[in-house]
Order: structure tokens, then sequence, then C-alpha cells
């Protein structure tokens, strides 16, 4: 049950409380499983939460997952980045990420992937240093606290100079692609998908989902389509016929930009 050995496109959060979900959790089409110890949690669940996610890392050695740990401004983080020790967690999210001390404290205990949520103001600030920092594979975007630190109003659009921002980060720390915030509204499928289509444009490489009917459609949207893949075929065809000389395609000349970007498409959808 290994979920977060390759980038992941769908990220599903699983609260901590409820240890009976984590394998359904598992089992679904979902790339990677978040077993969250912050929001999901209540306040007087939060230690007991962490103990029955210890002894359930204990009881399932084969399973592998990823844990959001609570914020390091809150009495819990000490204690809940202990469970990095744990060869069976793969991977730490670490909300409210601000600074690369953050990510210092959880590699002291294990050199373990970090995934940093970018979600206040000091975090975007510091945006670039955090996705340099050692051990960080992908930075996640937490849109609904970031939009509320920022006293902003309505939707994907008014926070699309900070996803720029976040891919561009990514891409100058050549890191992994950003992920993407969730969408609350799980019920709407039409505006999952449009999310995440959105994300996809922009140059985001997976979602945070808080429901695993969000899962199929982000895991779909995602992937190339059909017309995106006979595309590429048809690129990467006319390049091997030309022998190395200059050809176009479409009425367009053929270039390594175009050859990558067919590379990619081509590697997605395997």
């Amino acid at each position: 049950m290994n979920k977060v050995n390759k980038p992941a496109r769908s990220y599903l959060f699983v609260p901590a409380n409820r240890p009976e979900r984590f394998e359904k959790a598992l089992a679904t089409d979902a790339d990677a499983v978040i077993i969250d110890l912050e929001d999901a949690v209540p306040v007087e669940l939060k230690v007991s939460a962490r103990h029955e996610l210890a002894q359930w890392l204990n009881d399932h050695p084969e399973c592998q997952i990823m844990i959001r740990v609570n914020a390091s401004q809150t009495e819990w983080f000490q204690a809940d980045i202990e469970l990095a020790k744990y060869p069976n967690v793969s991977a730490i999210v670490l909300p409210k990420t601000e600074s690369n001390v953050q990510i210092d404290a959880v590699l002291k205990i294990r050199a373990i992937d970090i995934f940093p949520l970018i979600e206040t103001p000091l975090g975007f600030a510091n945006v670039r240093n955090i996705a340099a920092a050692k051990h960080v594979v992908a930075l996640m975007f937490g849109s609904i606290d970031f939009q509320l630190e920022m006293n902003m109003n309505g939707g994907y659009l008014e926070l699309l100079s900070f996803r720029n921002e976040i891919v561009l980060a990514s891409q100058l720390a050549s890191i992994q692609a950003p992920v993407d915030g969730v969408t609350v509204d799980f019920k709407d499928e039409d505006l999952v998908r449009l999310e995440t289509q959105q994300a996809k444009n922009l140059g985001f490489a997976g979602k945070l989902c808080i429901h695993p009917n969000q899962v199929n459609i982000v895991n779909q949207t995602f992937k190339p389509t059909q017309q995106e893949v006979d595309w590429a075929n048809q690129v990467m065809q006319t390049v091997d016929a030309a022998q190395g000389q200059a050809v176009s395609f479409n009425g367009k000349m053929i270039d390594l930009p175009v050859i990558l970007k067919a590379k990619k498409i081509l590697s997605q959808a395997s």
C-alpha cells in the first residue's frame, strides 16, 4: 500500500481520530493519503488522535502514508513531528510553513520528505526560500486559510497571482510542481473539475482532496487527454522520421521545448 513514491495528482485527507477510515482511504484511487492531525481533529482529541495514529503505524508497517501535523505555533507540534521516526511515514505535511526553521525541526528527527503548506502572508513572502530548503518535495497551497489570513473574498481568480508565484518558486527550486488547495464543496463535481483544470493550466501537478468522491475527478483531470496524447505521439513520430533534420508539424516548427512537452505528456499518460 505505497501511495507516495511517485509524483501524485490526488492527496486525500483522512482525520487522524478516525483510524477505521485509514485503510479505506488507502484502498481508493488516491495517489497519496494524508492522515490529518490538524484541522480535521477537534482540540480535545489532539493527543488521543496522535496516540491512535502511532498505534496504527506500529500495527500496519506495510502501509505508507503522509501525516499533516499541527502547526509549529501550537502546543502539539513537537510531539506530532516525533511521528516522523516511523518508517511507514513517507512524508510530513507542514501547515502554516513560514520559514525553514519549521522544516529543520522535522529533519532533526529524521531525513524525510517535506511538503510545506503555504497558507499565511509570511509563508508566501518566504516561499522561494522555503521551496529551496532541503528535503522539500513540493509546495502545497493552503488556499482557504490563506484567503482568510488575507481578508480576501471571491473565488479562484482572486488568488491567481499567488498561485502563479508558487508555481514559479517551485520551478526555480527545481522541485516537483506544486499541489493546489481543496475544493470545500465536495458535492459539486463540476466545481471540483473546474478548479482542478484551472490548477493544471497554471502548472500545478496535484490537488488536495477532502472527500473520496473528489479523487477520481482530480486524477482524470490531471491525466493528459486523448487529444494531447495523440498530438504528442504525432510530434515524436515526426521527429523520429526527420532523423535530425529541421521539421514542422501542423505548420509549426518543432523545436526542443515542443519535443520536451510531447515527452512529458507521454510520460504522464503512461
